[in-house]
């Protein structure tokens, strides 16, 4: 369902209305693909998206939260597309910009899969995903794992995006509450937004609506492993973290051979306090966003009054949001005249 939101364009700085499916609908996604792939794409893709809509109205409807053990790997790999296909990733390839090892990379996959276009091989990326079976894209993970150097590998995927998709599927998820009073916000760069160190990614960002968020916590972290990896501790604690109650299919449980599909998870809402919410939007504020969607003029305020006093301290850019400080400020007290008028 659709609801209005403000709408923040960082470039313009201005404020207008509208609703979520308007400001992020992406144009020209297939831009230079076969008609015929991009349809069959859609369709598959559309398959993932029934089980991810059908959880994700489980999380802002209140209700109980299982997935069973095979709609638990749909939804992550749902996740692992979407944040891939989104603008960014997709004009990393199409514009070329890559650091100069990993280009070098990219190009050798090209020749040993008969690619002729650095932007074909996004696309082709995004087919094997969304094509194979999710226990065969892990098996492909695990033979990078005994690589050293990385650069043996020889696979139906680009070496970076099939890591990525692998650690990905070991993260531990959990879903977040925002406090009341306080919500989560929107931006075009949020999506799989993290928080980390030294390009370990303690905690990954999957916002679904203003007061719901999914988290994907790395499986170090949660072992209790980073620490030894010599890396500072996560600005959000321990606290917002629960493993799912689990209902196995097997009653006699010898280990990991006795997982099924049909094994449910039951996940938990985690109430995250406003400090922590602030925390969040703030990550998404430095990511140097176009677009920034709220609903909340007093919880937008907040995050960005936050955002100033922690910047120096916590964040790389430190961008400078006082236009929009002003605005939102200005929608506040034009409401608390008109609030004192009755």
């Amino acid at each position: 369902m659709e609801y209005p939101i403000n709408v923040y364009q960082v470039m313009e700085e201005t404020v207008t209305q509208s609703d979520v499916g308007r400001v992020y609908g992406v144009q020209n996604m297939y831009q230079d693909i076969a008609e015929v792939d991009s349809m069959w794409f859609e369709k598959e893709l559309a398959k993932l998206e029934c089980t991810s809509a059908t959880f994700i109205h489980k999380i802002r409807s209140g209700g109980e939260l299982p997935l069973t053990r095979t709609q638990l790997a749909d939804f992550k790999r749902f996740l692992a597309i979407m944040m891939y296909r989104g603008e960014h990733r997709r004009e990393q390839y199409y514009e070329c910009r890559f650091d100069v090892r990993t280009l070098l990379s990219v190009r050798k996959h090209m020749f040993q899969n008969n690619i002729e276009r650095v932007q074909d091989v996004w696309f082709e990326n995004l087919k094997w995903i969304i094509k194979t079976p999710h226990d065969e894209i892990i098996k492909e993970g695990t033979k990078i794992i005994p690589l050293i150097p990385m650069n043996k590998y020889n696979g139906p995927i680009h070496i970076a995006e099939l890591l990525d998709y692998y650690h990905m599927m070991c993260n531990y998820m959990c879903v977040w509450q925002a406090e009341e009073g306080s919500e989560f916000i929107l931006t075009d760069k949020c999506f799989g937004a993290f928080e980390g160190e030294n390009g370990i990614h303690f905690h990954n960002f999957y916002v679904v609506s203003p007061k719901y968020m999914v988290v994907l916590v790395n499986r170090l972290y949660m072992w209790d492993l980073v620490k030894t990896m010599g890396l500072r501790k996560s600005w959000f604690g321990d606290e917002l973290h629960a493993n799912p109650d689990v209902i196995y299919t097997k009653k006699a449980m010898r280990g990991a051979e006795d997982f099924t599909p049909t094994d449910v998870f039951k996940y938990k809402r985690i109430v995250v306090s406003k400090e922590k919410v602030y925390l969040c939007n703030s990550i998404f504020l430095d990511a140097n966003p176009n677009y920034i969607t709220y609903k909340s003029d007093i919880s937008m305020y907040k995050s960005l009054r936050y955002y100033d006093k922690t910047k120096e301290d916590l964040f790389t850019f430190k961008y400078d949001y006082h236009v929009l400080k002003r605005k939102v400020l200005a929608n506040l007290k034009a409401e608390m005249n008109r609030t004192h008028c009755f």
